[in-house]
C-alpha cells in the first residue's frame, strides 16, 4: 500500500517549486517596474528644478538691472549662465506697465514710482522642460524736467 501512495506524490514537489518560482518572478518584475518609475519621476523633478532655478536667475538679473537704472527694451534678452547641462540659456523681458504716482524725497527731489512687469523663462536639461515666472517690480526714478 505504501508504494501506491509514494507513486502518487511523485512530481508534486516540482509543481510546487514552479508555482513558487512564478510568484517570486512576478513580485520581482513588479518591484523593478516600481523602481524604474520612481527613477523617472526623480529625473523629471530634477529637470524641473534646474529649469526653475534658471528662470529665477534670469528674473534676478532683470531686477538687478532695473535697480541699477539700466534702460531695458520689451524684447527677450538672454541671461548667460555657466551651466552646460541646460538645453538653452534662460531669457527674460521687462515691460513698462504704468507710473503709479510721485512724491518728493527729503532732498526735495521729485520721484515717480514706475511699475514694470518682468517675465522670465528657464529651460531644463531636456528640450521640452521649461518654467515661466513673472514678477512685478516698482522702481523709483527722478521726474525728468520737460
Amino acid at each position: 500500500m505504501q508504494r501506491s501512495g509514494v507513486s502518487q506524490q511523485r512530481g508534486m514537489a516540482l509543481v510546487l517549486s514552479l508555482i513558487f518560482l512564478v510568484i517570486i518572478t512576478v513580485l520581482s518584475l513588479s518591484s523593478m517596474q516600481g523602481a524604474i518609475t520612481q527613477d523617472r519621476m526623480a529625473a523629471n523633478q530634477r529637470d524641473y528644478t534646474v529649469a526653475f532655478q534658471a528662470a529665477e536667475a534670469a528674473l534676478g538679473s532683470a531686477e538687478s538691472q532695473l535697480q541699477n537704472g539700466i534702460a531695458l527694451t520689451n524684447g527677450w534678452r538672454t541671461h548667460q549662465l555657466g551651466i552646460d547641462e541646460l538645453s538653452r540659456n534662460p531669457r527674460y523681458r521687462v515691460q513698462l506697465m504704468t507710473p503709479l504716482g510721485s512724491h518728493t524725497n527729503n532732498a526735495g527731489v521729485e520721484l515717480v514710482e514706475v511699475l514694470y512687469r518682468i517675465e522670465a523663462q528657464g529651460f531644463g536639461i531636456g528640450a521640452d522642460t521649461n518654467v515661466a515666472l513673472e514678477a512685478l517690480y516698482v522702481r523709483q526714478q527722478q521726474v525728468e524736467a520737460p
